[in-house]
């Protein structure tokens, strides 16, 4: 690529920007059509975060949007001293550096490559170590720390593999050098991919623009580049007490009595249990806002809910963005009078294939879109009170190519889809369906690109972009197309939900959880990390994943607990019930194909439940704590022991430890037939047992000669954790009972462990639990 050359008479430059109009240097297009002039915008926006921006003069790409619907953009704070120094060069194309001043580190660098800036296609490289240090950039279930590879960013549904782009679009890495932490996002909600090499890392974007945000935080610490960047996209929402329980759910209760019998067996177990969760089953014929009147009639789920609201638990529905086009539904009627669902490109409804057959998906950029949700959430509010909104879904998914249900009752959807095995289209179905997709477009698209198949492929798990969500040149108010605003679509529909939740009721601190998510979806929402299996290697991989979104800012994360597909053995739901007690989110959770794996389920997952969750009831004041502290800085409770202690090699690929603040430390059996861990500890620090208050030796068993870190091998039989606080450390406890509200009745007990100079110190973060404000 030839790149491009600076325009040096008009650059302008002063103390807080620099300014630099860029000409392509010869006219040569790659994968789109080529932008011939750029605009290099640089702001030193505060004096740890640096801003670059790279546009087309004539500002036609389209961008993140600058509103809750995007990203709103954080005020800046220009200092005449900053951490960092910017540098540019135009030889032999234009390229820039950015070096940390305290120690001249170059945390950023494109001089040896070229920018390509095309309609379609943008590319940008930056040097980095050959073996860096990567963390972040996804959603994806992986390592925590990045190997290389070719992975996309680009919101889509399930199935989709280990190593493969899913739910979240997050393209944030944290970078440790040597010890010493800085931060990247690019702000850029187009499909994109990221290749990790040796040496390098590139972003291949099929769109809009190169908006860079680096974070070079004083004291060169991971959880200061957290701190910076979740001062970009917004700090993560307080959590309400009850919300840090325990949750149930399934897909396929047959009944409301099947549901109350779950609630009634946590009880005979003596098992805690904080809310109840209703998937699809509720609805009536799966349609949204509705009840089954013969298998959830209204009478029975309002008596369920008072019973659950007597005994101070909870209760949480599903809610799907997706709306069966039958005119006698009151939810589809009322958006197609306010005109909110998304349209194919000749004006007509957009309708895809989802559970309730042929179906419309809310437009949340429309200007009538709020007061639709409004009123449809708030009258759900009042008839069933539920305490939360679960948004599933929301990428947004679809089973069929294109507008397959155009021009037909919405009914035939429901033949096509088989509901125990999913929807597959059959091969000449789907060669008629991109027929109609590709002639729609092509008829009435104004837009002069390639919506459908832009000449780059991302490596999207699903193929061409449109396959398993909305077609790529589907309309959203506006006439803007889905292909620039589909990795959006979940986040949106949870701001027009946390607004709705605000409006029915401005008191309470709303409880969202989500599939999809984006930069900044966390000031509203949790997120669970979507469809995993009773596998191995799914309940390992979990920790990283978590992980991950402390990263991302939606700290409140966990995985379905034993697997949501597939049939559990009694080992691996045990020992996934004892780390699953610790997630941030801990939801047990199965699909209606699986089997039943309720903590109940058998004698030994019982038990290990019931002690693991005694520990996280006891620890709840330290645990809301944590969530406050997330809150006010963006530092999740999860933290990886590489950011607590990131000058120790030894911890880079440790993701199967995990610390809970910056005093717990939990060492899970992760492997099958195990009855021992092998777990790191900093050597330069007590760790004490938790059940024991045994003091680790840190005398032996040293790790490869390593005098900073030691290996120990751990007692673990199968209903055990291991856990261990940090000498140093005051813990905040409760008496553990079998509800939220009981635990929190009960005496403030201090458990203080001392360091190795006999001191130690904590916090304690105490309000009403419940209240926004």
């Amino acid at each position: 690529a030839p790149g491009y050359t600076v325009q040096n008479d008009l650059v302008q430059s002063t103390k807080f920007n620099i300014e630099i109009p860029l000409k392509i240097r010869s006219n040569y297009s790659l994968y789109g059509k080529a932008i011939h002039q750029l605009v290099v915008k640089v702001d030193y926006e505060t004096k740890e975060r640096l801003h670059i921006k790279i546009v087309d003069k004539d500002h036609k790409q389209p961008v993140v949007p600058n509103s809750p619907l995007g990203l709103q953009r954080p005020r800046n704070n220009p200092v005449y001293n900053h951490n960092y120094d910017f540098h540019y060069a135009d030889t032999p194309s234009f390229g820039f550096q950015v070096t940390r001043k305290m120690d001249n580190e170059v945390v950023f660098d494109t001089r040896r490559y070229p920018i390509i800036f095309e309609d379609q296609y943008l590319e940008l490289t930056t040097s980095v170590p050959n073996d860096a240090n990567i963390y972040g950039l996804g959603e994806s279930i992986a390592r925590f720390r990045r190997h290389h590879n070719t992975t996309s960013i680009f919101t889509t549904g399930p199935p989709t593999p280990l190593n493969t782009n899913s739910y979240g679009h997050h393209p944030f890495y944290t970078e440790i050098r040597n010890g010493k932490a800085h931060g990247v996002l690019l702000l850029n909600a187009h499909g994109m991919d990221y290749a990790l090499d040796k040496g390098k890392i590139t972003w291949k974007v099929i769109g809009g623009v190169l908006d860079f945000y680096l974070f070079v935080p004083q004291d060169r610490t991971p959880n200061s580049v957290i701190q910076l960047y979740t001062d970009v996209i917004g700090k993560p929402a307080m959590p309400a007490m009850w919300s840090l329980g325990w949750h149930q759910c399934r897909n396929g209760y047959k009944n409301i009595s099947e549901a109350d019998q779950v609630i009634n067996k946590y009880t005979e177990h003596q098992i805690p249990l904080e809310t109840m969760w209703l998937d699809i089953d509720y609805m009536d014929r799966f349609r949204g806002f509705t009840l089954d009147p013969i298998r959830f009639p209204k009478d029975r789920v309002i008596a369920m809910k008072d019973k659950l609201h007597k005994n101070h638990q909870r209760l949480v529905t599903i809610v799907e963005p997706a709306f069966g086009a039958y005119i006698d539904d009151p939810a589809y009627a009322h958006g197609h009078r306010l005109d909110v669902f998304m349209k194919n490109p000749d004006g007509s409804e957009y309708r895809g294939l989802v559970w309730p057959g042929f179906t419309t998906f809310l437009d949340s950029w429309h200007p009538n879109a709020q007061r639709f949700w409004n009123q449809e959430i708030a009258s759900w509010m009042r008839e069933i009170e539920p305490d939360g909104i679960w948004l599933d879904m929301n990428e947004p998914y679809s089973f069929c190519l294109g507008s397959c249900g155009s021009g037909k009752p919405a009914e035939e959807g429901i033949q096509a889809l088989n509901r125990d095995k999913g929807f597959r289209e059959m091969p000449h179905d789907k060669i008629e369906r991109k027929k109609a997709l590709d002639t729609m477009t092509t008829t009435y698209s104004k837009d002069p690109r390639n919506l459908l198949y832009p000449s780059y492929k991302i490596h999207n798990y699903f193929g061409d972009l449109s396959e398993q969500t909305i077609a790529m040149s589907t309309l959203h108010y506006g006439d803007i197309p889905h292909y620039d605003l589909h990795s959006l679509y979940g986040h949106a529909e949870v701001h027009l939900t946390y607004q709705a939740i605000l409006n029915y009721n401005e008191h309470e601190r709303p409880f969202i959880l989500t599939r999809s998510s984006f930069a900044g979806t966390g000031k509203y929402a949790a997120h669970w990390t979507g469809d995993n299996y009773a596998l191995w290697e799914y309940l390992q991989l979990s920790i990283p994943t978590i992980l991950n979104f402390q990263l991302f800012g939606i700290p409140m994360t966990g995985a379905d607990i034993c697997g949501f597909g597939h049939d559990a053995t009694e080992e691996i739901c045990t020992r996934w019930h004892a780390l699953g007690a610790f997630y941030p989110f801990a939801r047990n959770h199965v699909a209606e194909s699986s089997v039943p794996h309720y903590p109940y389920q058998w004698g030994s997952t019982a038990e290990a439940a019931r002690r693991a969750l005694a520990i996280r009831y006891a620890l709840l004041p330290y645990i809301y704590t944590l969530f406050q502290e997330s809150h006010i800085t963006g530092v999740g409770p999860w933290r990886p022991l590489i950011f607590e202690y990131p000058e120790q090699d030894a911890f880079l690929d440790n993701d199967k430890q995990v610390l809970l603040g910056p005093s717990v430390l939990i060492s899970p059996v992760l492997d099958q037939g195990m009855t021992t861990v092998n777990a790191q500890f900093p050597s330069n620090e007590l760790w004490y047992d938790w059940y024991t208050y045994e003091l680790l030796d840190s005398e032996t068993d040293r790790a490869n000669g390593d005098n900073t870190v030691i290996t120990r091998t751990l007692d673990a039989p199968l209903v055990h954790i291991p856990l261990h606080i940090r000498g140093g450390s005051i813990l905040p406890l409760k008496t553990p009972r079998l509800l939220v509200k009981k635990t929190m009745e009960t005496p403030y007990t201090l458990l203080i462990a001392l360091d190795q100079y006999g001191s130690a110190k904590g916090q304690l973060y105490i309000d009403d639990g419940h209240s926004l404000d």
